[in-house]
């Protein structure tokens, strides 16, 4: 199977092709904006210790880091939302590893600052069977530095496609969250992170198994 990097770059040319030229423009302005992004030099990384957190799931129950990592590592990636047709390619890739990472003895969270139906809406809609955690106004994702602002034309343009933020995410914010991916130690720090703010750059679901393997063959300090 062809990796997810190659996937999500099919998808973005094929989309670039499809839409009016004006709308390309603004996608491709946006896109190379957020590749020169600083914060991604301060966001949490590799050897740090992750942010804990609790959060409700898309059944209303509430999830921990914390007490997930008491089972065993766990891989975590933050996403824009169910209606980005990126993570939703994304969110289908880690979901078809699951059985190895459950394996591996590693658990999956995922993040979004979507309201608690619109998370539904997204586990439904993709046949997700993993945790998927309702972050409202990003508290969780600023923590981990990955919050970015959309400028005027993008949110003009998101309106127009019917991606109207403040009530998909119920809060009067029309920000969003790099769509990072970590893998966590059962001592809380990162051994895998993936910090880019491009569109079509996303952890690979090999190299999150990959990494989840690693640590479980460590020997105990």
């Amino acid at each position: 199977m062809e990796s997810l990097a190659k996937q999500l770059d099919t998808f973005l040319e094929a989309l670039l092709e499809r839409v009016d030229p004006a709308t390309a423009a603004v996608l491709e302005r946006a896109e190379n904006a957020r590749a020169k992004m600083v914060l991604v030099k301060t966001a949490v990384g590799k050897g740090d210790v992750a942010p804990d957190f609790t959060l409700p799931d898309q059944h209303g129950n509430k999830v921990s880091l914390h007490e997930a990592l008491t089972h065993g590592p766990v891989v975590l990636t933050f996403f824009r939302g169910g209606w980005c047709p990126f993570c939703s390619l994304a969110l289908r890739a880690i979901d078809r590893i699951l059985p190895e990472l459950t394996r591996a003895g590693a658990s999956l969270l995922a993040v979004s600052p979507q309201s608690a139906p619109a998370t539904l809406s997204t586990v439904e809609r993709n046949t997700l069977h993993f945790p998927v955690l309702s972050d409202r106004d990003n508290e969780v994702a600023r923590r981990y530095g990955l919050v970015w602002e959309l400028d005027p034309d993008m949110r003009a343009l998101y309106q127009r496609l019917g991606h109207d933020l403040p009530r998909i995410n119920g809060v009067d914010s029309w920000e969003l969250p790099i769509a990072a991916g970590y893998v966590i130690g059962r001592d809380g720090r990162v051994a895998l992170a993936h910090v880019d703010p491009r569109t079509t750059s996303r952890l690979e679901p090999k190299d999150a198994l990959e990494a989840v393997c690693q640590l479980q063959v460590q020997p105990a300090k």
